[in-house]
Protein backbone atom coordinates (compact mmCIF):
# COMPACT_ATOMS: atom_id res chain seq x y z
CA UNK A 1 0.00 0.00 0.00
CA UNK A 2 1.57 3.32 -1.00
CA UNK A 3 2.28 5.83 1.70
CA UNK A 4 0.00 8.89 1.44
CA UNK A 5 -2.45 8.29 -1.33
CA UNK A 6 -2.01 10.84 -4.10
CA UNK A 7 1.48 11.64 -2.79
CA UNK A 8 4.06 13.73 -4.59
CA UNK A 9 7.07 12.92 -6.70
CA UNK A 10 9.47 10.25 -5.56
CA UNK A 11 12.99 11.36 -4.54
CA UNK A 12 14.47 9.90 -7.73
CA UNK A 13 12.05 11.86 -9.91
CA UNK A 14 13.04 14.99 -8.02
CA UNK A 15 16.68 14.20 -8.78
CA UNK A 16 15.83 13.92 -12.48
CA UNK A 17 14.26 17.38 -12.31
CA UNK A 18 17.05 18.93 -10.25
CA UNK A 19 20.16 17.66 -12.01
CA UNK A 20 19.50 19.34 -15.40
CA UNK A 21 18.79 22.63 -13.63
CA UNK A 22 21.91 22.43 -11.50
CA UNK A 23 24.18 21.29 -14.33
CA UNK A 24 22.81 23.99 -16.65
CA UNK A 25 23.29 26.63 -13.96
CA UNK A 26 26.94 25.68 -13.54
CA UNK A 27 28.09 24.32 -16.91
CA UNK A 28 26.40 26.69 -19.38
CA UNK A 29 27.84 29.90 -17.89
CA UNK A 30 31.23 28.24 -17.32
CA UNK A 31 31.41 27.17 -20.96
CA UNK A 32 30.01 30.29 -22.63
CA UNK A 33 30.92 33.24 -20.41
CA UNK A 34 34.60 33.48 -21.44
CA UNK A 35 33.78 33.86 -25.14
CA UNK A 36 30.86 36.21 -24.43
CA UNK A 37 33.05 38.50 -22.34
CA UNK A 38 35.84 38.35 -24.92
CA UNK A 39 33.43 39.34 -27.70
CA UNK A 40 32.03 42.21 -25.64
CA UNK A 41 35.52 43.49 -24.87
CA UNK A 42 36.61 43.21 -28.51
CA UNK A 43 33.49 45.02 -29.74
CA UNK A 44 33.73 47.91 -27.30
CA UNK A 45 37.44 48.34 -28.09
CA UNK A 46 37.06 48.04 -31.87
CA UNK A 47 38.03 51.04 -33.99
CA UNK A 48 35.93 52.34 -36.89
CA UNK A 49 36.97 50.91 -40.25
CA UNK A 50 39.20 53.25 -42.35
CA UNK A 51 37.29 55.36 -44.86
CA UNK A 52 39.03 53.69 -47.79
CA UNK A 53 38.04 50.28 -46.35
CA UNK A 54 34.46 51.46 -46.00
CA UNK A 55 34.44 52.51 -49.62
CA UNK A 56 36.01 49.25 -50.68
CA UNK A 57 33.58 47.36 -48.51
CA UNK A 58 30.53 48.76 -50.21
CA UNK A 59 29.99 45.39 -51.77
CA UNK A 60 29.82 43.63 -48.40
CA UNK A 61 31.10 43.70 -44.86
CA UNK A 62 33.18 40.61 -45.44
CA UNK A 63 35.62 42.47 -47.73
CA UNK A 64 37.00 44.69 -44.96
CA UNK A 65 38.78 43.99 -41.68
CA UNK A 66 36.37 41.91 -39.64
CA UNK A 67 37.41 43.38 -36.27
CA UNK A 68 36.73 47.01 -37.14
CA UNK A 69 33.31 48.65 -36.98
CA UNK A 70 31.91 49.14 -40.47
CA UNK A 71 29.27 51.89 -40.59
CA UNK A 72 27.11 52.09 -43.72
CA UNK A 73 24.01 53.95 -44.82
CA UNK A 74 21.13 51.64 -45.67
CA UNK A 75 17.36 51.32 -45.66
CA UNK A 76 14.79 48.81 -44.45
CA UNK A 77 13.95 46.76 -47.53
CA UNK A 78 11.44 44.50 -45.76
CA UNK A 79 10.14 43.31 -42.39
CA UNK A 80 9.52 39.65 -41.69
CA UNK A 81 7.97 37.64 -38.87
CA UNK A 82 8.27 33.86 -38.74
CA UNK A 83 6.74 31.32 -36.40
CA UNK A 84 3.59 31.72 -34.31
CA UNK A 85 2.57 32.31 -30.73
CA UNK A 86 5.49 32.45 -28.33
CA UNK A 87 7.85 31.16 -31.04
CA UNK A 88 7.66 34.22 -33.26
CA UNK A 89 10.95 35.57 -34.60
CA UNK A 90 11.36 39.09 -35.93
CA UNK A 91 13.63 40.03 -38.84
CA UNK A 92 14.57 43.07 -40.91
CA UNK A 93 15.96 42.93 -44.42
CA UNK A 94 18.53 45.73 -44.68
CA UNK A 95 19.24 47.01 -48.19
CA UNK A 96 22.44 48.85 -49.16
CA UNK A 97 22.97 51.35 -52.01
CA UNK A 98 24.96 48.80 -54.02
CA UNK A 99 21.92 46.53 -54.15
CA UNK A 100 23.10 43.97 -51.57
CA UNK A 101 20.88 42.95 -48.68
CA UNK A 102 21.35 41.40 -45.24
CA UNK A 103 18.73 39.78 -43.04
CA UNK A 104 19.06 40.51 -39.32
CA UNK A 105 17.12 39.25 -36.31
CA UNK A 106 15.76 41.75 -33.78
CA UNK A 107 13.85 41.55 -30.56
CA UNK A 108 10.13 42.21 -30.76
CA UNK A 109 10.25 45.63 -29.12
CA UNK A 110 12.90 46.82 -31.60
CA UNK A 111 11.17 45.33 -34.63
CA UNK A 112 8.26 47.76 -34.38
CA UNK A 113 10.44 50.87 -34.20
CA UNK A 114 11.26 50.98 -37.92
CA UNK A 115 9.14 50.79 -41.05
CA UNK A 116 9.79 49.43 -44.52
CA UNK A 117 11.60 52.00 -46.66
CA UNK A 118 12.95 53.92 -43.66
CA UNK A 119 16.60 55.00 -43.96
CA UNK A 120 18.90 53.58 -41.28
CA UNK A 121 22.57 53.35 -40.40
CA UNK A 122 23.95 49.82 -40.01
CA UNK A 123 27.05 48.96 -37.96
CA UNK A 124 28.71 45.65 -38.86
CA UNK A 125 31.37 43.73 -36.94
CA UNK A 126 32.87 40.40 -37.90
CA UNK A 127 30.66 40.17 -40.97
CA UNK A 128 27.36 40.67 -39.13
CA UNK A 129 25.17 43.70 -38.50
CA UNK A 130 25.24 44.38 -34.77
CA UNK A 131 23.50 47.76 -34.47
CA UNK A 132 20.97 49.75 -36.45
CA UNK A 133 20.43 53.48 -35.93
CA UNK A 134 17.06 54.88 -36.99
CA UNK A 135 16.47 58.29 -38.56
CA UNK A 136 15.48 59.46 -35.06
CA UNK A 137 18.97 58.48 -33.85
CA UNK A 138 17.64 55.57 -31.78
CA UNK A 139 20.09 52.67 -31.60
CA UNK A 140 18.57 49.22 -32.01
CA UNK A 141 20.65 46.20 -31.03
CA UNK A 142 20.34 43.13 -33.21
CA UNK A 143 20.15 39.59 -31.82
CA UNK A 144 23.93 39.18 -32.18
CA UNK A 145 24.87 42.43 -30.41
CA UNK A 146 27.73 41.30 -28.14
CA UNK A 147 27.53 43.97 -25.41
CA UNK A 148 25.61 42.54 -22.46
CA UNK A 149 25.58 39.01 -23.86
CA UNK A 150 26.73 37.82 -20.42
CA UNK A 151 23.36 38.80 -18.90
CA UNK A 152 21.32 35.73 -19.96
CA UNK A 153 24.22 33.47 -18.95
CA UNK A 154 24.35 34.96 -15.46
CA UNK A 155 20.57 34.67 -15.21
CA UNK A 156 20.86 30.96 -16.05
CA UNK A 157 23.41 30.67 -13.24
CA UNK A 158 21.39 32.48 -10.55
CA UNK A 159 18.18 30.62 -11.41
CA UNK A 160 19.42 27.15 -12.35
CA UNK A 161 22.05 26.60 -9.65
CA UNK A 162 20.05 27.47 -6.50
CA UNK A 163 16.84 25.97 -7.88
CA UNK A 164 18.59 22.71 -8.72
CA UNK A 165 20.36 22.65 -5.37
CA UNK A 166 17.14 23.25 -3.41
CA UNK A 167 15.32 20.47 -5.30
CA UNK A 168 18.26 18.13 -4.69
CA UNK A 169 17.97 18.95 -0.98
CA UNK A 170 14.23 18.14 -1.16
CA UNK A 171 15.03 14.81 -2.81
CA UNK A 172 17.66 13.99 -0.18
CA UNK A 173 15.37 14.91 2.71
CA UNK A 174 12.41 13.00 1.24
CA UNK A 175 14.57 9.92 0.74
CA UNK A 176 15.90 10.15 4.28
CA UNK A 177 12.39 10.43 5.70
CA UNK A 178 11.09 7.51 3.66
CA UNK A 179 13.87 5.27 4.92
CA UNK A 180 12.96 6.30 8.48
CA UNK A 181 9.23 5.71 7.89
CA UNK A 182 8.38 9.38 8.29
CA UNK A 183 7.06 12.20 6.11
CA UNK A 184 7.29 15.94 5.64
CA UNK A 185 4.03 16.21 7.55
CA UNK A 186 5.60 15.12 10.82
CA UNK A 187 8.96 16.82 10.38
CA UNK A 188 7.57 20.03 8.89
CA UNK A 189 7.27 21.09 5.27
CA UNK A 190 9.34 24.14 6.09
CA UNK A 191 12.42 21.91 5.87
CA UNK A 192 11.94 21.84 2.10
CA UNK A 193 9.75 24.89 1.48
CA UNK A 194 12.24 27.32 3.04
CA UNK A 195 15.12 26.28 0.71
CA UNK A 196 12.80 26.18 -2.32
CA UNK A 197 11.31 29.60 -1.57
CA UNK A 198 14.74 31.05 -0.87
CA UNK A 199 16.04 29.77 -4.21
CA UNK A 200 13.04 31.19 -6.08
CA UNK A 201 13.19 34.60 -4.39
CA UNK A 202 16.95 34.79 -4.84
CA UNK A 203 16.59 33.95 -8.53
CA UNK A 204 14.06 36.74 -9.06
CA UNK A 205 15.99 39.34 -7.05
CA UNK A 206 19.35 38.43 -8.57
CA UNK A 207 17.89 38.51 -12.09
CA UNK A 208 16.62 42.05 -11.54
CA UNK A 209 19.96 43.10 -10.05
CA UNK A 210 21.89 41.63 -12.99
CA UNK A 211 19.60 43.25 -15.56
CA UNK A 212 19.99 46.79 -14.20
CA UNK A 213 23.75 46.79 -13.63
CA UNK A 214 26.03 48.34 -16.29
CA UNK A 215 28.83 45.77 -16.43
CA UNK A 216 29.74 42.15 -15.82
CA UNK A 217 31.63 42.78 -12.59
CA UNK A 218 28.84 44.99 -11.29
CA UNK A 219 26.32 42.25 -12.12
CA UNK A 220 28.36 39.61 -10.28
CA UNK A 221 28.70 41.95 -7.31
CA UNK A 222 24.96 42.65 -7.25
CA UNK A 223 24.11 38.94 -7.39
CA UNK A 224 26.56 38.31 -4.55
CA UNK A 225 24.99 41.04 -2.42
CA UNK A 226 21.57 39.48 -2.95
CA UNK A 227 22.98 36.09 -1.87
CA UNK A 228 24.55 37.61 1.24
CA UNK A 229 21.13 39.00 2.17
CA UNK A 230 19.14 35.87 1.24
CA UNK A 231 21.14 33.25 3.16
CA UNK A 232 20.87 34.84 6.66
CA UNK A 233 17.19 35.60 6.05
CA UNK A 234 16.53 31.96 5.14
CA UNK A 235 18.49 30.81 8.20
CA UNK A 236 16.39 33.08 10.42
CA UNK A 237 13.12 31.70 9.01
CA UNK A 238 14.44 28.13 9.40
CA UNK A 239 15.36 28.76 13.05
CA UNK A 240 11.98 30.32 13.89
CA UNK A 241 10.04 27.50 12.24
CA UNK A 242 12.09 24.89 14.07
CA UNK A 243 11.66 26.68 17.38
CA UNK A 244 7.89 27.13 17.05
CA UNK A 245 6.94 23.67 15.77
CA UNK A 246 6.68 21.94 19.15
CA UNK A 247 4.94 24.84 20.86
CA UNK A 248 2.30 25.09 18.12
CA UNK A 249 1.54 21.37 18.36
CA UNK A 250 1.17 21.56 22.15
CA UNK A 251 -1.13 24.59 21.91
CA UNK A 252 -3.26 22.85 19.29
CA UNK A 253 -3.62 19.74 21.47
CA UNK A 254 -4.60 21.85 24.47
CA UNK A 255 -7.23 23.70 22.41
CA UNK A 256 -8.61 20.47 20.90
CA UNK A 257 -8.87 18.34 24.03
CA UNK A 258 -9.40 14.60 24.54
CA UNK A 259 -12.74 12.79 24.91
CA UNK A 260 -13.13 9.04 25.43
CA UNK A 261 -15.90 7.67 23.15
CA UNK A 262 -18.77 6.12 25.11
CA UNK A 263 -20.68 4.70 22.13
CA UNK A 264 -19.83 3.49 18.67
CA UNK A 265 -19.99 5.99 15.82
CA UNK A 266 -18.66 6.19 12.26
CA UNK A 267 -16.97 9.33 10.96
CA UNK A 268 -15.36 10.34 7.65
CA UNK A 269 -11.60 10.06 8.09
CA UNK A 270 -8.53 8.81 6.27
CA UNK A 271 -5.67 6.70 7.63
CA UNK A 272 -2.42 7.04 5.70
CA UNK A 273 0.88 5.26 6.11
CA UNK A 274 2.92 2.22 5.15
CA UNK A 275 0.73 -0.04 7.27
CA UNK A 276 -1.85 -2.73 6.33
CA UNK A 277 -4.81 -0.71 7.64
CA UNK A 278 -4.06 2.24 5.33
CA UNK A 279 -6.58 1.35 2.63
CA UNK A 280 -7.46 3.36 -0.48
CA UNK A 281 -11.03 2.02 -0.24
CA UNK A 282 -11.55 3.08 3.39
CA UNK A 283 -12.45 6.71 4.01
CA UNK A 284 -14.39 6.06 7.24
CA UNK A 285 -13.26 5.42 10.78
CA UNK A 286 -15.21 3.55 13.46
CA UNK A 287 -14.89 5.14 16.91
CA UNK A 288 -15.72 2.86 19.81
CA UNK A 289 -14.80 2.48 23.48
CA UNK A 290 -12.79 -0.56 22.44
CA UNK A 291 -10.65 1.28 19.90
CA UNK A 292 -10.57 2.36 16.25
CA UNK A 293 -11.17 0.58 12.95
CA UNK A 294 -11.23 1.59 9.29
CA UNK A 295 -14.21 0.70 7.10
CA UNK A 296 -15.42 1.46 3.56
CA UNK A 297 -19.01 1.90 4.77
CA UNK A 298 -20.42 5.20 6.06
CA UNK A 299 -22.71 3.25 8.43
CA UNK A 300 -20.06 0.77 9.53
CA UNK A 301 -22.17 -2.20 8.45
CA UNK A 302 -19.50 -3.67 6.13
CA UNK A 303 -16.20 -5.23 7.08
CA UNK A 304 -13.80 -3.47 9.44
CA UNK A 305 -10.06 -3.50 9.90
CA UNK A 306 -9.07 -2.65 13.49
CA UNK A 307 -6.21 -0.27 14.24
CA UNK A 308 -3.69 -2.00 16.55
CA UNK A 309 -3.07 -1.12 20.18
CA UNK A 310 0.53 -0.43 19.20
CA UNK A 311 -0.66 2.76 17.49
CA UNK A 312 0.44 5.67 19.69
CA UNK A 313 -0.25 9.39 19.43
CA UNK A 314 2.62 11.77 18.64
CA UNK A 315 1.18 15.23 17.92
CA UNK A 316 -1.54 17.22 16.15
CA UNK A 317 -1.14 19.28 12.98
CA UNK A 318 -3.30 21.81 11.23
CA UNK A 319 -4.06 20.12 7.92
CA UNK A 320 -3.86 23.34 5.91
CA UNK A 321 -0.31 23.90 7.16
CA UNK A 322 0.92 20.57 5.81
CA UNK A 323 -0.88 20.47 2.48
CA UNK A 324 -2.95 17.32 3.00
CA UNK A 325 -5.29 16.22 0.23
CA UNK A 326 -9.00 16.80 0.84
CA UNK A 327 -10.93 13.91 2.36
CA UNK A 328 -14.61 13.49 1.37
CA UNK A 329 -16.86 14.64 4.19
CA UNK A 330 -14.05 16.36 6.10
CA UNK A 331 -14.56 20.12 5.99
CA UNK A 332 -12.32 21.47 8.75
CA UNK A 333 -9.55 18.89 9.05
CA UNK A 334 -6.89 18.26 11.62
CA UNK A 335 -4.10 15.74 11.23
CA UNK A 336 -3.40 13.23 14.01
CA UNK A 337 0.20 12.03 13.78
CA UNK A 338 0.77 8.59 15.27
CA UNK A 339 3.44 5.89 15.31
CA UNK A 340 3.01 2.17 14.85
CA UNK A 341 6.41 0.78 15.76
CA UNK A 342 8.85 2.48 13.40
CA UNK A 343 6.13 3.51 10.91
CA UNK A 344 4.39 6.86 10.77
CA UNK A 345 0.58 6.84 10.55
CA UNK A 346 -1.55 9.92 9.85
CA UNK A 347 -5.28 10.23 10.51
CA UNK A 348 -7.12 13.08 8.77
CA UNK A 349 -10.50 13.93 10.34
CA UNK A 350 -12.84 16.79 11.14
CA UNK A 351 -11.70 19.01 13.99
CA UNK A 352 -14.76 18.21 16.12
CA UNK A 353 -14.13 14.46 15.76
CA UNK A 354 -10.45 14.56 16.70
CA UNK A 355 -11.00 14.57 20.52
CA UNK A 356 -12.81 11.21 20.20
CA UNK A 357 -10.00 9.78 18.07
CA UNK A 358 -7.47 10.87 20.68
CA UNK A 359 -9.63 9.36 23.43
CA UNK A 360 -9.74 6.00 21.63
CA UNK A 361 -5.97 5.73 21.32
CA UNK A 362 -3.93 3.86 23.93
CA UNK A 363 -2.27 5.42 25.76
CA UNK A 364 -4.36 8.58 25.55
CA UNK A 365 -2.60 11.90 24.84
CA UNK A 366 -2.08 14.20 27.77
CA UNK A 367 -4.41 17.03 26.75
CA UNK A 368 -7.36 18.97 28.05
CA UNK A 369 -10.03 16.44 29.02
CA UNK A 370 -13.66 17.01 28.07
Amino acid sequence: MPMYRGGGLSPWKLVLVALPLFVAGVAVPAAMLPSALADERAYTEAEPCPKRAVGAGAVGAGTVGADCLLTRQASVAAKDVTGSGDNKKYFLVIGFPDGTQERVKLRKNNHGKVETGEPVTAVSWRDEIREITTRDDERLATWTYPVGSYIPLLIVAVIGTPSGASILWTAYWSRRLRRAGRSLVSTGRWRTSVPLATAALYGVAATIAIAVTPSFMAAVGAASVVAVAAVPLAALVWHRQRKNTGAKAADLLAATGVSVPTAETVIPARVSGEVPYSRVDCDYLVLAPGGLAVTPDARGMSWRLPLPWSLTFVRLHRAESVGRARVPGVGSPLLVECRDGDREVLITANRNHVPWILGALRPQPQGSAR
